[in-house]
């Protein structure tokens, strides 16, 4: 199931964290317009923030309509034992236009209508709200709110909207159109839920980086502070280096599957934040499902709105860039992506099912940075350079332009290589712009 808003507002306060300042939330709030109805793993948000205040030394308001839902939450409060939380029964615009300021604010108050409310939640707004629920009433709720809230904010106020579906449908199609009008930026948008703050974020970027010869002397400490993704057998290299990428991304069925024990202990171990894999690891290890930070990229072809739908050829880098654009990035680096392969090496054979299989150690590795990328008894597909993987970056190229245009944005995607392979699709820059400063 995927995470709510409020898992996204407790994600972004924790990276906000002054480190030098332990105290840096002690006394601050969140309110919570929307308090829990039903306990329902990963839409509890008041059991979650009340977690999370408790340890911050937070406060918390929680405000609802419904007199039931107002219970739900001094329930939940007590069972965690937190003394810092308050509750109010009343319509968030009633209770906001109580406020001259605020820190952080989850608004997940008056549904939309999907459709699929039950007949109680029917009844519980017809006793409370005089009408059932509809769209009007949810889009003019939030909008009023956020009216106020605009009028209120200081720079570094928060708001995190949850079910944001498409820009006619979900809780803020009138609210998110008049903030962005009012000098408010969009900051992360993920799954169904957005925050948004009056500072500009500052540019994001991320380096995608693949295993290609060009980087066979590039310094991998340049990358140690910066938010990176590696691909595939990178990890022979990693556990030398002793950090690992802050994403994994092997989408190859055949690399999944004989490299699963190593792909485990990454996953088990925390070595990266999130993995996007081939979902036929699921065969292998049926564990690994109850990991959240694991993604599987036949999941995201067939999720919504997301741009894994248009990206028709594949390979594991152009999938590993997909996951940097999902993931909000303005600037996206290209690293070791050389699409140069010699197709079969000596030192490998052609299996019945058209896999290929080292069976003797390789001195020089024509395709890769690190001659022992391949070991003998590895399995895998043929590169197909041709016919799959430029296409795949010819099909990216046309994936980013299509959702800058319709989203409005302007990603940037620079391809730091020697060869001119990836030229007409990318920007190329000298690998050498990339070194660490004296």
């Amino acid at each position: 199931m995927a995470e709510h808003g409020h898992s996204l507002l407790i994600n972004y306060i924790k990276d906000i964290i002054d480190l030098n300042n332990p105290e840096y939330l002690a006394g601050k709030t969140i309110i919570e317009i929307g308090s829990v109805r039903e306990d329902l793993e990963g839409q509890n948000s008041t059991n979650q923030f009340s977690m999370f205040c408790n340890l911050h030394n937070m406060n918390l308001i929680s405000v609802d309509m419904d007199e039931q839902c107002s219970e739900n939450a001094r329930q939940v409060f007590k069972r965690n034992n937190f003394k810092q939380g308050q509750v109010y029964t009343a319509k968030g615009e009633d209770y906001l236009k109580t406020l001259s300021s605020f820190d952080f604010i989850y608004l997940d108050g008056y549904d939309y209508e999907h459709g699929l409310h039950s007949e109680e939640r029917q009844d519980r707004y017809i006793e409370n709200m005089g009408k059932p629920i509809n769209d009007e009433d949810c889009w003019n709720g939030h909008l009023f709110m956020c009216e106020h809230l605009n009028k209120i904010a200081t720079e570094n106020s928060i708001i995190c909207f949850d079910d944001i579906i498409t820009n006619d449908t979900g809780k803020g199609v009138k609210a998110i159109p008049f903030l962005l009008d009012n000098g408010w930026y969009i900051i992360k948008q993920q799954n169904r839920s957005m925050l948004l703050s009056k500072k500009k974020p500052p540019l994001k970027e991320i380096f995608i980086v693949g295993n290609g010869k060009s980087l066979k002397d590039f310094d991998f400490n340049y990358l140690k502070d910066k938010e990176w993704v590696g691909c595939c057998l990178g990890f022979r290299h990693w556990e030398k280096l002793g950090f690992y990428p802050d994403h994994y991304v092997c989408v190859d069925n055949q690399v999944c599957k004989c490299h699963l024990e190593k792909i485990k202990d990454m996953i088990i171990n925390n070595k990266c934040k999130s993995f996007l894999l081939c979902g036929s690891i699921i065969e292998e290890w049926r564990g690994i499902t109850q990991y959240k930070n694991v993604h599987f990229i036949q999941q995201f072809k067939m999720t919504p709105h997301c741009p894994f739908r248009n990206l028709i050829d594949y390979c594991s880098g152009t999938s590993a860039v997909c996951y940097g654009y999902c993931l909000n990035n303005d600037i996206i680096h290209l690293l070791g992506m050389d699409c140069q392969y010699k197709e079969f090496l000596p030192e490998c054979i052609k299996r019945k099912d058209g896999s290929l299989k080292i069976i003797k150690p390789i001195k020089d590795n024509p395709n890769y940075y690190f001659n022992d990328y391949q070991r003998v008894g590895d399995i895998y597909n043929v590169p197909n350079a041709n016919k799959v993987h430029k296409v795949s970056w010819e099909d990216l190229r046309n994936l980013i332009l299509l959702y800058n245009i319709l989203t409005g944005k302007d990603i940037k995607l620079y391809n730091y290589n020697i060869n001119e392979v990836l030229d007409p699709f990318f920007e190329r820059r000298p690998l050498s712009d990339l070194k660490i400063q004296d």
